[in-house]
């Protein structure tokens, strides 16, 4: 790295404003001094990370009058800057997966995805690549300590992917395709000119892997040591297994750390966790950084906010802690983040939200579980199957119904096919005398069904789902959407909710002995005010670092916090029922 020029690594503990104080206070400064908006590039990780930036730029009066579509191209993904470097190259894409899966036996998509719709960026041959390439290394490297996961997916051998890797390889130059690690690849090795800009800022940077370090210390290339910033938290780098370049940064933290001036404010004032979950997040991530031989990271809790941690046992085992969230859940109109390590965590949360009648989503999925159409069809479900049902009500209701239609007769929209009958009332009979809904309209109804226990397989989802449908709209109604959300420790990275919820059970070691404190460190500091620690079911005291478990041997020095109106122990204040 001694030839290249580095940046500056701007630290920001979690909730003290990285986005909305650092990077909009700096991209103010550099247009205030007459650098063109077109010249300044600021990068992060996700889609949504680069709409928040967007977001506190716009915020900016000089900024108001440019066009969003104009500043995305400067403010973006690190995938999409350097997709836009190539001269905006087809990207290779789940359609281009499924035809190079067809044509290639050994990609076993069938029985890989039981549900026939094959997902690329989970399929073994995507992660074999990502890997190597994300940490720069061989894939016999790769192998020696990876191929377990590869031979629980079916590819028992190396050279299987490395033969498939070559095909894939051949299959994108001919149809003139590109990757993201290709477009990356591209730059760094093939581009003769580095990009023209005056300033580089990348938000999130702990989270770069070692090519896309490399690319962008290549993009850096002319623009001045003053005007080059990584922005982060190194403590929050939890994509070691994806080749996160957390050595550098503990280098940059080290040795090029930006020295905040008089006139500016240092990022030490937290503006989400409140003094119990700051405390905590302390407590898991300081002894790791002495370690290190880093300094003590201090910074302020949210200004007068307590909070409470609360300690469960398990996830399904009744204690006083677990009433306290299930109460808080149901009565108040907070949000809340459950949070873990991985499968099969995730399916015992679902179980347990769904069990309780709690409405709630995936983070990472953009569909419900269950679905506001589906709520607002059985609320008024009564009403709708009444045999005096109007046909104003019936082409309301009608594409709630999953798996049946009112299939209208002929072409046209819905209005001019009832025209002659739009002001009557009328029975389904009478509707399906008329010609105007099929047989089908008739036979398949499916809360009908589910609620007279009909015994037609095809009903078995939703007779499933009746009770839990019921506890819902009792609870909750129908809001806009769930307050309760849950995911793994990966994906719900940037969030914030007023409670959280970490469940420390765990089935998988992290090759960084460091990683399962990195990961609860994320954990809990995506929370505002309380807190609880669902204990390790599966859990090896022999083995030190067993992920998130490792926190479980520390838990009376991490979560002895002393709050208001509270100092005994955990576990004498929620004993179990």
């Amino acid at each position: 790295m001694s030839d290249k020029k580095l940046p500056w690594w701007v630290s920001g503990p979690p909730g003290t404003g990285k986005t909305r104080g650092f990077i909009k206070r700096k991209y103010k400064k550099f247009i205030s001094e007459g650098i063109d908006w077109n010249r300044i590039v600021v990068l992060s990780h996700t889609v949504n990370a680069a709409k928040e930036i967007l977001k506190a730029v716009k915020e900016i009066p000089e900024m108001k009058k440019i066009p969003d579509d104009a500043l995305e191209e400067q403010i973006c993904t690190i995938h999409s800057y350097f997709h836009g470097e190539g001269k905006k190259r087809k990207v290779f894409g789940s359609k281009d997966h499924r035809n190079f899966c067809k044509e290639n036996y050994e990609m076993n998509f069938w029985r890989f995805d039981p549900t026939k719709r094959p997902s690329w960026d989970k399929h073994p041959l995507h992660v074999f690549i990502s890997r190597i390439h994300g940490k720069r290394i061989k894939p016999q490297e790769h192998w020696i300590t990876d191929h377990q996961w590869y031979v629980d997916k079916g590819y028992k051998q190396l050279n299987v992917l490395n033969r498939l890797k070559d095909k894939l390889k051949d299959f994108k130059e001919k149809n003139g395709l590109k990757s993201y690690e290709d477009m990356i690849d591209d730059f760094i090795f093939n581009s003769k000119e580095p990009t023209d800009i005056d300033v580089l800022i990348v938000d999130e940077a702990q989270d770069c892997n070692v090519p896309q370090v490399e690319a962008l210390l290549k993009a850096a290339t002319n623009v001045d040591q003053d005007k080059f910033f990584f922005v982060g938290d190194k403590d929050q780098s939890i994509y070691g297994y994806s080749g996160a370049h957390n050595n550098f940064f503990t280098f940059l933290e080290k040795n090029h750390s930006y020295k905040f001036n008089e006139d500016e404010e240092p990022l030490e004032q937290g503006h989400r966790c409140g003094d119990t979950i700051n405390r905590i997040c302390k407590n898991i991530i300081n002894p790791q950084r002495k370690k290190l031989s880093l300094s003590e990271k201090i910074w302020l809790p949210k200004e007068d906010v307590i909070g409470n941690h609360y300690w469960v046992p398990r996830l399904n085992e009744p204690c006083s802690a677990m009433a306290t969230l299930i109460k808080k859940i149901l009565t108040t109109k907070e949000t809340f983040l459950f949070t873990y390590r991985g499968n099969p965590t995730n399916n015992h949360t679902s179980e347990f939200l769904q069990k309780h009648g709690i409405d709630y989503k995936i983070v990472s999925n953009e569909h419900n579980f269950i679905s506001r159409k589906i709520l607002r069809c059985f609320d008024t479900y009564d009403r709708w199957y009444n045999d005096e049902v109007s046909l104003k009500q019936i082409k309301e209701y009608w594409p709630f119904l999953p798996g049946i239609t009112f299939k209208v007769r002929g072409k046209g929209n819905v209005k001019e096919a009832f025209q002659k009958v739009i002001d009557g009332n009328y029975n389904i009979k009478q509707l399906h005398t008329m010609g105007l809904v099929t047989e089908e309209a008739l036979q398949y109804k499916p809360f009908h069904l589910a609620v007279k226990n009909s015994d037609d397989t095809q009903h078995k989802k939703i007779r499933q789902e009746v009770n839990y449908i019921k506890k819902v709209l009792k609870h909750f109604g129908i809001e806009e959407k769930p307050r309760v959300e849950h995911d793994n420790i990966h994906k719900i990275k940037g969030l914030t909710y007023d409670n959280v919820v970490v469940n420390l059970s765990v089935y998988q070691r992290e090759n960084d002995i460091f990683e399962s404190e990195r990961l609860g460190y994320v954990g809990y500091s995506r929370g505002i005010t309380d807190c609880w620690t669902i204990g390790a079911e599966m859990f090896d005291r022999s083995d030190r670092f067993t992920s998130l478990g490792g926190i479980q041997h520390d838990r009376r020095r991490i979560f002895s916090i002393p709050t208001e109106n509270r100092e005994r122990s955990l576990e004498r204040q929620f004993s179990r029922i």
